[in-house]
């Protein structure tokens, strides 16, 4: 039985080099090619080739088009998206995250959708007395807190739904949302105004201001927000609203999103 699962997982690494050898056949010299240049190229017999252009094809990683010629799919065009989104938007954010930080003493937080989950991708620790454990990398449920929240409230309904089929709304205090018809029209409240204010629902005695980060194509790819004390929210929330509001205003025209 070891001896089959070892046999199954060094297929497994095989298969998987085969399809990459696949992918790295094109070249911005040859961005076209058919089965036979495919399986030269890589060494692999015909029918193994074909196997492998056929799940890839499917997946989106090849387009095959008059029949017989293959070249590079959309899919790779959308992962190298995601890569260069999330280098772009470390590197537009960082300024105005230090910026809110030192104004105001509070956490900044910055997160995106990966996989229907939440990730932080960047982190600017605060002064006060309120400590986010999560790191830079942390993954959670996308209908988790302010930033989950404002990324949700930009997915179309469908999205909303599968997210929610495949992680169940959680009770994290006494104030979080636990019915999805209740979070759905939470959701088209943000979207409407443009930011949320969410208070004690995924952190007792916790204020969260977040706002949506969009770019050239328009569409939402982060949220940006501060985490301040009841009292700190209670003195100057709208303050806080406008800043977060215009910080991620002036990220979304880096990233290249155009209001007309």
């Amino acid at each position: 039985m070891a001896t089959e699962h070892r046999k199954e997982c060094e297929y497994r690494v095989q298969a998987l080099e085969r399809a990459l050898d696949i992918l790295e056949c094109f070249s911005l010299q040859d961005k076209e090619l058919n089965l036979s240049e495919i399986a030269i190229r890589t060494g692999l017999n015909k029918t193994t080739a074909k196997r492998l252009v056929s799940n890839l094809t499917k997946r989106g990683y090849l387009k095959k088009f008059d029949s017989k010629r293959y070249r590079l799919g959309l899919r790779l065009f959308e992962l190298g998206g995601i890569v260069q989104s999330s280098l772009n938007l470390r590197e537009a954010t960082s300024a105005s995250m230090s910026h809110i930080q030192k104004k105001t003493g509070a956490t900044v937080l910055l997160g995106t959708a990966m996989d229907d989950q939440l990730v932080l991708i960047d982190k600017r620790e605060g002064g006060s007395f309120i400590r986010i454990s999560a790191d830079v990398g942390w993954r959670g449920p996308l209908n988790y807190g302010m930033l989950g929240m404002v990324l949700m409230a930009y997915l179309e309904p469908q999205g909303v739904k599968r997210i929610l089929q495949k992680d169940k709304l959680q009770a994290y205090t006494s104030h979080s949302i636990t019915e999805e018809d209740a979070f759905s029209l939470r959701l088209e409240h943000i979207r409407n105004q443009g930011y949320v204010i969410e208070r004690g629902e995924a952190i007792e005695g916790i204020v969260g201001i977040a706002a949506p980060i969009r770019d050239f194509s328009r569409r939402v790819v982060a949220a940006m927000g501060v985490v301040l004390t009841y009292d700190q929210a209670r003195n100057g929330v709208n303050e806080y609203v406008e800043l977060v509001k215009k910080s991620c205003e002036k990220i979304s025209r880096e990233l290249g999103y155009l209001t007309i």
